[in-house]
């Protein structure tokens, strides 16, 4: 009897454990970022800000738990939502047929255009101009993928990150970058001999992504309804964004 009794509590005290390890689990929520995207995500004196980061805690401050950020290439984030590795992915995801496939996605939050980056001496200012020229975007991005239906003849060039398709402009490798249009602001204003143009606007909006069927769509759906009526996403648009809105 004694035995069993010794039993009984050993496994409750394993139960326990369990317990506090899922309870643990549901007290925060994972974020699959790119920190690449001045002003939506990026690393400043070692820290992850921006838009998205402060959208992030937000949603997961609404929904009672404690936002947990992991940073990775852009185009490892939905192979890392779609096999578990987070909750969700919130990274100027734009909604696209083809990633709806694969993901879920919630409703829109921003929408922008599509960019042209370029050295002011030689602008860009719609997309006829883009024909003829070496042009580089972001590895996964939708300006990739727009440039391979609209461009497929061109000398088209996919990076690794932003920084790097920018870092080949400056160097004469390519003669155009295509990015979102408040990303091409954020890079124009540090590096002095580039500018940008807006060339199409985008009729699919940033939005959050999560695994199929998961039960957090909806839960983050109503935190964004709520955060727009109350003016929240307002504000952070004009703490980050400001004049390039």
């Amino acid at each position: 009897m004694i035995k069993k009794l010794f039993i009984y509590i050993y496994m409750g005290f394993l139960l326990g454990l369990t317990g506090c390890g899922e309870k643990n689990d549901h007290a925060t929520l994972h974020f699959a970022i790119s920190a690449e995207y001045p002003p939506f995500e990026y690393q400043s004196q070692g820290q992850i800000q921006g838009f998205d980061i402060d959208l992030g805690k937000l949603i997961a401050s609404r929904l009672g738990k404690e936002a947990v950020f992991d940073n990775m290439q852009f185009s490892s984030i939905l192979p890392a939502l779609i096999t578990g590795q987070v909750d969700v992915a919130i990274s100027t995801i734009t909604i696209t047929e083809e990633r709806k496939k694969s993901v879920d996605f919630t409703t829109p939050y921003y929408f922008d255009g599509l960019a042209a980056v370029f050295h002011k001496e030689t602008p860009i200012k719609n997309v006829a101009q883009l024909k003829g020229k070496k042009l580089a975007s972001q590895l996964g991005t939708t300006m990739q993928i727009w440039l391979k239906k609209n461009f497929p003849n061109e000398a088209n060039v996919a990076m690794d990150s932003n920084n790097q398709a920018i870092e080949a402009l400056k160097a004469g490798h390519v003669d155009v970058v295509l990015m979102d249009g408040a990303q091409a602001a954020v890079f124009s204003q540090k590096n002095p001999g580039l500018a940008y143009a807006i060339i199409t606007k985008s009729k699919d909006g940033y939005s959050l992504a999560l695994k199929k069927g998961s039960i957090l769509t909806a839960e983050i759906n109503h935190v964004l309804k709520t955060l727009e009526a109350e003016g929240e996403i307002e504000k952070l648009k004009q703490k980050w964004l400001g004049a390039s809105i």
